[in-house]
């Protein structure tokens, strides 16, 4: 019975295992960076009152479910190019990657201008509150212009994991993540903001303040 267990769980390949935990390590890093980002992103929000909190929720969740369709592009793109290059078709994983680009844009580029203009009109539906209503309008029409991007970088992660190089996806959303809350710290706060944060609630971390002092934020 043991010995049944045993050989159920443990690998029966160690070769394959390996390489399966060398393509997910990067992969699993890069969720969590996304999940760390968003909990700074909440902290950081947060701290503006509840409505501001409401209203970026709320613009958040619309923006996902509008990238819910892409999320079917990155799967395409991924099984394709993986499909290709395990076919040695290389330029075929090339052409589902430009394919996926395309498919991306048609979607994404009107949806996102959809959103910039219809928020006025869509948010109304679900949130009724004199300040909340006016900040998520505001917060979903600006959000709503990143779908596109966003719809990219999707693309992107269903190819460099279908080619099995998933490191430069992991790289690349770190480094993004980290320059997204940076910006939310400087454009949230402003300038002023920051300075009376390092200087009174968190002078351990002072010797981070001249990172945003190259330029003043409103």
């Amino acid at each position: 019975m043991l010995s049944s267990i045993k050989n159920f769980i443990l690998p029966k390949d160690k070769k394959i295992s390996k390489e399966v935990f060398t393509l997910a390590l990067p992969v699993i890093i890069s969720n969590l960076s996304r999940v760390m980002m968003s909990i700074f992103d909440v902290a950081m929000v947060g701290r503006l009152g509840a409505e501001a909190l409401a209203a970026t929720g709320m613009g958040a969740m619309l923006l996902w479910g509008a990238l819910s369709l892409v999320l079917g592009i990155r799967t395409a793109v991924q099984t394709l190019s993986s499909r290709r290059l395990g076919q040695k078709i290389y330029h075929e994983a090339g052409t589902a990657f430009h394919n996926g680009l395309i498919m991306a844009t048609v979607y994404a580029l009107p949806m996102s201008l959809a959103g910039w203009l219809l928020a006025k009109d869509l948010i109304p539906f679900f949130i009724s509150d004199t300040i909340a209503t006016p900040l998520a309008i505001k917060y979903t029409s600006i959000v709503f212009l990143s779908l596109l991007f966003s719809a990219y970088s999707f693309v992107f992660q269903g190819f460099y994991t279908g080619i099995e190089k998933t490191k430069t996806h992991m790289v690349v959303t770190i480094s993004s993540n980290a320059l997204n809350v940076y910006l939310n710290a400087g454009l949230i706060y402003g300038s002023s903001g920051l300075q009376t944060f390092f200087t009174d609630t968190a002078p351990a971390l002072s010797f981070l303040y001249p990172l945003w002092q190259w330029i003043e934020f409103p």
